[in-house]
């Protein structure tokens, strides 16, 4: 997997700068950030493919002990018969330099922070677009990625995924609080339907944060469907 360029715009909208030009000091801060992440960032992904197992509420990956918990995940996988498990990472320097600039520039600190996370969220889009063509290849369509976290999945499950994945092969753990190392990673789940599924329009409605968060209060909020 290789990071050729950052989305600009994504990361000014991470940064909460919507609708205008950042001056001269952010802008040059952006393209430092930038060149930080495209130097340091060393991409990886792994994910699996499974049947879907259905027993009532419980919803099962074939073959493991691992049931998809909350009713978000079960909405979001009602048309489905198999998924993809997935997790990617951008990889430690990116989050040790990170660290560093936090010592002593903390306004830089916080421009690296937000195109690493845009960098991470391109790197997941790359990786589904590869799903969805050997979704497509079975005749199948790819739905949404969905994270531990969203909804009322929880963030635990980030360690079952885990270890599903056998992740510590591409450098990734959990903390006792089931947050991921390096913190610059993900892991989720898409479907894979016979027929096209709708992309969701409306994140928000399942994010524990909606109604105090800044970026959907500007109208442009983080949550993007997945095209394909």
């Amino acid at each position: 997997m290789q990071l050729r360029k950052i989305d600009r715009d994504e990361t000014l909208r991470y940064l909460g700068i919507v609708g205008g030009v950042p001056d001269g000091l952010v802008a040059a801060q952006l393209a430092e950030a930038e060149g930080i992440v495209l130097r340091l960032a060393q991409p990886r992904a792994v994910y699996r493919l499974f049947d879907l197992e259905r027993d009532g509420d419980v919803l099962r990956l074939q073959g493991t002990a691992l049931d998809l918990e909350g009713e978000d995940i079960r909405a979001h996988l009602k048309a489905a018969d198999r998924c993809v498990l997935m997790a990617a990472t951008l990889g430690a320097a990116v989050e040790r330099e990170l660290r560093r600039i936090q010592v002593t520039d903390m306004a830089l600190a916080t421009v690296l922070d937000a195109a690493a996370g845009t960098a991470i969220e391109q790197i997941c889009d790359d990786l589904q677009r590869e799903l969805a063509a050997i979704a497509a290849s079975e005749g199948r369509f790819l739905t949404d990625r969905f994270s531990p976290g969203y909804g009322d999945m929880p963030l635990e499950q980030q360690r079952r995924i885990c270890a599903v994945l056998d992740a510590g092969k591409i450098g990734l753990t959990v903390t006792e609080h089931f947050l991921l190392t390096p913190r610059k990673s993900v892991t989720a789940v898409s479907g894979l339907c016979s027929e096209p599924v709708a992309a969701k329009t409306d994140a928000c409605a399942v994010c524990k944060i909606a109604d105090t968060c800044k970026l959907r209060k500007a109208g442009t909020p983080c949550g993007k469907p997945f095209v394909q």
